[in-house]
């Protein structure tokens, strides 16, 4: 009876084991029961630096993401929700719990990447200016601070008021700024003179494609007061090239190799592109820039005698090769213009059109004259010269004359050039 009831009750014991095992597999294939005995601490960085942030999660032993559910530490003190943004650098020990487990620790660092201030830097809204326009200055530290209006500034050693001047000198001026103990760079800003442009139209009041150049002349001047325009007319004195205002220019036009009319250059050696009117930002375009020289002109008209004193100022450079042209203008003469073009209402024939800074006289000559030592006056920083001549008799009215002065260099070029009514006293620009 005893044998009969121990197997019995060994028989229902190995019975409850195996149901307590398929039950504990059965539960480990779902992977939703199983018991909790840890839990880890997962950040996505260990380093950043201040003003960026740690993000945690926290999973059980089982893989299970049961951040929401857990508490992170910094330092021992618990932070809302799992992302962490430090304040200020430093080392921050991290933990979180769950229940009543605890993850292992991590130490994490926040560094500061601020640039401490070692040096100042000097800027300039221009680094080239004419006499007269104002120039702006800005002051930034090495680690991108302004200090603009904190700064102090001084140009060519004298201090000035503010971050912004205007120089009635012709050079280089030099500047530097001060902020704290620190020094800045040495800025330089070019001082000089107001460009202009030089306009020689090779004409005919007998050539019929002339006045497309003339009304390209007039586009160029809507547009800008720096061109200095110079009409040498070509011509007979009688027969079909008939022309009153001839100036016998053939050496020039033997220099530039002038193949017909109209022939327009600019700066004397630069050929005014075809078709002229609608080529006028190539004119302009030689305005852009600021002039190493400078013009200033004189001018007395006594009886038909005429004085005219022109000035020169090199902001920079020297003068070595180049020669002053003084050329001697007249406006408002009146004679027919043959015209083959649509300009000017297209008629084969402008009655009574009106010729303008016509060539008269040149008494430098063509190519112009030399400067020499004696003209120049160190005080000044200037060159001068001086001219007194009896005007010419075909000149047709003295009270409409102009004069138009410029130096070319070595090559022929012109640098720089100058228009001034005769009688008006213009200084340099």
């Amino acid at each position: 009876m005893k044998t009969k009831l121990f197997i019995k009750v060994l028989f229902l014991s190995l019975s409850f084991v195996y149901i307590g095992c398929s039950g504990d597999s059965k539960d480990d294939d779902s992977g939703g029961n199983s018991e909790v005995t840890s839990i880890l601490l997962l950040v996505d960085q260990t380093s950043i630096e201040v003003g960026g942030s740690f993000a945690f999660t926290v999973k059980d032993n089982n893989n299970n993401d049961i951040t929401s559910q857990s508490t992170i530490n910094v330092d021992g003190v618990a932070i809302s929700g799992s992302v962490f943004t430090p304040g200020s650098e430093g080392t921050y020990t991290i933990n979180a719990s769950y229940q009543n487990f605890n993850s292992a620790s991590l130490t994490l660092t926040v560094t500061n990447s601020q640039i401490l201030l070692s040096s100042i830097v000097l800027n300039s809204d221009k680094n080239q200016v004419v006499r007269g326009e104002a120039v702006t200055l800005t002051v930034t530290g090495n680690e991108g601070s302004n200090f603009t209006s904190e700064a102090t500034y001084s140009v060519n050693g004298v201090d000035i008021t503010g971050n912004s001047y205007v120089t009635d000198t012709f050079g280089t001026d030099t500047i530097i700024a001060t902020y704290d103990t620190f020094t800045s760079n040495e800025k330089e800003v070019f001082v000089g003179h107001t460009q202009k442009v030089l306009i020689e139209d090779y004409t005919g009041a007998w050539c019929g494609w002339c006045p497309r150049v003339a009304y390209g002349i007039e586009l160029v001047e809507s547009q800008t007061d720096n061109a200095v325009v110079v009409a040498i007319h070509r011509g007979t004195s009688s027969g079909s090239y008939y022309d009153p205002f001839n100036y016998p220019a053939s050496e020039l036009e033997d220099f530039i190799n002038l193949s017909g009319y109209p022939t327009a250059m600019l700066n004397r050696i630069i050929p005014w592109t075809y078709p002229e009117p609608n080529n006028v930002s190539q004119v302009l375009n030689y305005t852009s820039s600021v002039s190493t020289l400078g013009l200033g002109v004189t001018s007395q008209l006594n009886g038909s005698n005429l004085d005219i004193s022109v000035r020169t100022n090199y902001a920079s450079g020297s003068v070595d090769g180049h020669k002053l042209v003084v050329y001697v203008l007249e406006d408002g003469l009146i004679q027919d213009q043959t015209n083959y073009t649509s300009y000017y209402g297209g008629t084969s024939v402008i009655s009574d059109f009106r010729h303008n800074n016509v060539l008269r006289q040149v008494p430098t000559g063509l190519f112009g004259e030399d400067f020499v030592s004696q003209d120049y006056d160190a005080n000044l920083d200037v060159y001068t010269k001086n001219y007194n001549f009896t005007l010419t008799s075909g000149i047709s009215d003295i009270n409409q004359l102009s004069i138009a002065v410029f130096v070319v260099n070595e090559n022929g070029l012109v640098i720089n050039s100058k228009y001034a009514t005769v009688g008006q006293d213009v200084d340099f620009d």
